[in-house]
């Protein structure tokens, strides 16, 4: 296991409506790309949210694509992009009958999502939706599956998730989420990714975490494609 320490700031601006941050600061994105992408590979994010690793994987010369489920949050990437039209308005779980060529790398965070919840994440939790955790995790385990479809041998894909702390209990969201990536990908390691400013933050701010989930740390976790 490695730990790394990178700058979770986030100088972007956001939609009008956006009721969060995106959760991957771009010092993340363009650390894992970096190691694990060469210039001109085609990477895919199948959650993109805000368009993180869209803006920052174009910056270091990756063609990259996103699929993001809310309709605004694909304006706001089109708007942010040098090349709108690789920004698909979709669920991650339509992959199959989307037009994203054969990919070198899928770099994305899931939406999260802790055991005692029943709106579905991939709705972008809409409060008339219904899940489970374990429906969850088998829509997890299927939209990888499908990313297993376009990968290349050999290729990388690379999650940013944590574990997460609420109502004094424990999900295990990181573990999980490897498990259901694993039925498709050989799952290498993971590294730690721990924040610059974590000694600034007040007591709140330790309590609940970096991002509120209870932890002061996120996990990459690393994962290859078969050769063949």
């Amino acid at each position: 296991m490695t730990f790394l320490t990178l700058s979770d700031e986030k100088p972007m601006t956001l939609p009008s409506s956006a009721d969060g941050d995106p959760r991957t600061p771009p010092s993340y994105v363009a650390h894992f790309l970096t190691e694990h992408t060469a210039p001109d590979a085609v990477v895919l994010d199948p959650f993109a949210g805000f368009g993180t690793t869209l803006t920052v994987g174009e910056r270091l010369g990756r063609e990259v694509y996103g699929v993001e489920y809310e309709r605004e949050r694909v304006t706001h990437i089109e708007e942010r992009v040098d090349h709108p039209e690789r920004v698909v308005h979709a669920s991650a779980l339509d992959l199959p009958s989307l037009d994203v060529p054969a990919i070198d790398c899928c770099f994305t965070s899931p939406p999260y999502m802790v055991e005692s919840m029943d709106v579905d994440p991939l709705a972008n939790y809409d409060g008339e939706s219904e899940t489970t955790y374990e429906e969850y995790l088998d829509a997890i385990e299927t939209v990888f599956a499908h990313v297993g479809e376009i990968v290349v041998p050999d290729g990388t894909v690379l999650v940013d998730v944590a574990n997460m702390k609420h109502d004094g209990g424990v999900t295990t969201l990181a573990w999980d989420v490897a498990d259901a990536v694993a039925a498709t990908f050989e799952f290498r390691g993971e590294v730690v990714v721990g924040w610059e400013n974590e000694g600034e933050r007040s007591s709140d701010d330790l309590e609940d975490g970096t991002y509120g989930y209870g932890y002061d740390h996120s996990y990459c976790l690393v994962f290859d494609a078969p050769s063949q």
